[in-house]
């Protein structure tokens, strides 16, 4: 998909939502969309910054929670007891996190798919299982 399409959705979602496009909202929006890896606040601050130079942390974190709420982007704690945040279209897939050595292992999304499906058959819950972090032990460190 590209990155105008998915900016589109992502401001029609934001004013479903009863949402204003501000500058400082769309300035962070391509910045969340421009990487592939994972961002947490304190690195998309930085890069929206060099942009924006009178842009607050506060603005950035906030706009996390509001795209998150929003389902435009998923929030994941990797480790390290920061958030990572990610687009939710670029977040079909797990993390297997090992505790010992560090190695992360991406997964594809059909591994929860069992869970999820007994969730709703046995719980009539209707589970959001997207962009995971398990975190365990590697066969290494095991």
């Amino acid at each position: 998909m590209s990155q105008p399409a998915t900016m589109q959705r992502a401001a029609e979602a934001l004013q479903t939502h009863g949402y204003r496009i501000t500058p400082q909202r769309t300035m962070i929006l391509e910045a969340v969309f421009e990487t592939d890896a994972h961002i947490t606040a304190d690195g998309l601050f930085e890069q929206v910054k060099k942009r924006y130079p009178h842009i607050s942390f506060s603005t950035v974190y906030r706009t996390l929670e509001l795209l998150r709420d929003s389902g435009i982007v998923t929030q994941t704690d990797l480790g390290g007891g920061r958030w990572q945040y990610h687009p939710v279209d670029k977040a079909h897939h797990h993390h297997l996190i090992c505790q010992g050595c560090g190695t992360v292992v991406t997964a594809p999304e059909e591994l929860l798919s069992g869970v999820q499906r007994e969730l709703s058959e046995t719980y009539g819950f209707d589970a959001l299982m997207t962009h995971y972090a398990i975190f365990g032990r590697c066969r290494n460190c095991r």
